[in-house]
């Protein structure tokens, strides 16, 4: 399957560092750019057609307008047509706006204030829109994004509390298991080395299916916080549904600083022994919320 066709569409600050900076991530990292840093229409319309996916970097300035339409810049002219294309592709065309923390800090032209607001209150799905601050990262997102590798389908089945466990720590996830049985409904999943499955994936579908996902860890710190970051982006972050309580045992001593702070994130070190205790709590908790 051919790389996913990305339109980069023009910048018009006096700067434009953001443009040239992100353009040159994204050939290094093996993207189909179309650089669309021009004025004419016609290219524009053809560039935004040949596209799977669009990339509009805001800017202070409204920039130069359109022949005959001194109310419609070529940022908004490209972002219509973008959005023109979306609504005629929903399932296969994406676009991505970026409003850089330094374009969001500054003064800003009204005209350019007005189209930043009128983005804002247009986001549907397959629109995001982000103010993060790492090109890298910025670049990571997109290669996210616009991925069309079909998903696994797992045999997922509606739980109380999804419970996810490092194989190293499996003896003691499996004594909180078994306090938690007869009390909560638990699915469990078993992080094995070297396992073909995709884990993050299924954690999706099955945090989707439960009310509480737990990650525990014990010797597996190392392990536990950068998959809990993982899947906690998976499933939507700060919009997900469902909290993830990522909770260790205060022994080993290191875990002490091992914690993870992000919205939907409840991240606790505990005596071992409190822990089955200490889900049943968070699980309430939730439920409460929801009642």
């Amino acid at each position: 399957m051919s790389n996913p066709k990305i339109v980069l569409t023009a910048n018009f600050d006096e700067s434009n560092s953001h443009h040239e900076y992100l353009l040159s991530i994204m050939q290094r990292a093996g993207m189909d750019v179309i650089d669309c840093q021009n004025n004419s229409l016609s290219e524009i319309n053809n560039a935004i057609q040949q596209a799977d996916c669009s990339v509009h970097i805001l800017s202070r300035d409204y920039g130069k307008t359109i022949e005959g339409d001194n109310s419609t810049s070529f940022a908004k002219y490209q972002f219509n047509e973008a959005r023109k294309k979306l609504q005629a592709n929903p399932d296969t065309f994406k676009m991505f706006i970026w409003y850089p923390p330094d374009v969001l800090a500054a003064e800003k032209e009204q005209l350019q204030e007005e189209f930043i607001n009128e983005i804002r209150n247009s986001i549907t799905k397959n629109i995001v829109f982000t103010t993060i601050g790492s090109h890298i990262q910025l670049v990571d997102d997109i290669r996210s994004m616009i991925s069309s590798e079909e998903k696994a389908t797992f045999d997922i089945k509606e739980a109380e509390v999804f419970l996810v466990f490092n194989q190293l720590d499996e003896a003691e996830a499996d004594e909180i298991i078994d306090m938690l049985s007869d009390i909560v409904d638990v699915s469990k999943l078993n992080i094995i080395q070297d396992s073909d499955l995709d884990y993050s994936e299924y954690c999706s579908q099955q945090i989707s299916k439960s009310k509480l996902a737990v990650v525990y860890f014990k010797e597996t710190s190392d392990w536990a916080l950068p998959f809990t970051q993982q899947v906690w982006k998976k499933v939507g972050g700060a919009s997900s549904h469902t909290p993830i309580l990522l909770i260790g045992d205060e022994d080993p001593e290191e875990n002490l600083n091992k914690k993870f702070t992000a919205p939907k994130i409840i991240s606790l070190i505990i005596s071992g022994d409190l822990i089955p205790l200490e889900i049943k709590v968070q699980y309430d908790k939730v439920i409460e919320s929801k009642s």
